[in-house]
């Protein structure tokens, strides 16, 4: 889609987690952090002032930021990535 400068976008990112477990008791059980980065990497933070992030449940993440002119002709990726570790016992 085309968007111009100076218009307001908001993305939400929700974990869904398979039949008979709440996302929630998952989330807390697996130590699961949902967050998002920037085009280099670096996880955004909410005092990050050009993106207001907000986290209403643990399985839900929503960041919003208002394009800037130097915003203009950059393609921007929407990626997941998961990471984890196998415990064994």
């Amino acid at each position: 889609t085309e968007i111009s400068a100076g218009s307001s976008v908001t993305l939400s990112c929700q974990l869904y987690s398979f039949a008979g477990v709440s996302c929630d008791d998952w989330i807390r059980s697996e130590g699961i952090h949902l967050f998002w980065v920037n085009q280099a990497g670096v996880n955004l933070t909410i005092s990050d002032s050009r993106y207001q992030i907000s986290a209403p449940g643990l399985c839900i993440i929503t960041v919003n930021t208002t394009l800037l002119n130097e915003d203009d002709n950059r393609e921007n990726q929407v990626k997941t990535s998961v990471t984890y570790t196998v415990k064994s016992s």
